[in-house]
């Protein structure tokens, strides 16, 4: 195969690619209200920590049971990337520091705690209070 046929190949087969590319994560639905995010808790139903599109930032709200909610701001505290849910917590990608489920902090480089927001709850729904 000449150059020039492999680069056209090569470049036809990218843009085919290129769309599972982008991201895989998707957040709950919830409803912006007042300064408070109301979410389901249907959308608790097979894991037990959910991501909610908030701005430049996600935020993370994790079930501790079934009344009781802790919401974080997954932004790491070091340098502001973004963090993701991991197994026992929240992991940032940049440099490696880890936070537990309530947004504190389990391994530098970050010293300070994730921003954590107030939670309350009903038989139906979460409520995340942003002031």
């Amino acid at each position: 195969m000449k150059r020039r046929a492999f680069l056209k190949t090569a470049c036809l087969a990218s843009t085919c690619l290129l769309p599972a590319c982008k991201s895989t994560v998707q957040h709950a639905e919830s409803i912006l209200e007042n300064n408070k995010i109301i979410v389901n808790k249907t959308e608790f139903k097979t894991k037990n920590t959910i991501t909610i599109a908030h701005g430049k930032y996600a935020i993370g709200l994790v079930k501790l049971d079934d009344n009781n909610f802790a919401a974080s701001l997954l932004a790491c505290t070091h340098n502001g990337c973004a963090v993701s849910p991991a197994d026992t917590g929240f992991i940032c990608p940049c440099h490696g520091a880890r936070f537990d489920q309530l947004g504190q902090v389990t391994k530098g480089p970050a010293e300070k705690d994730l921003t954590r927001f107030m939670t309350s709850s009903n038989k139906q729904f979460i409520t995340i209070h942003l002031t």
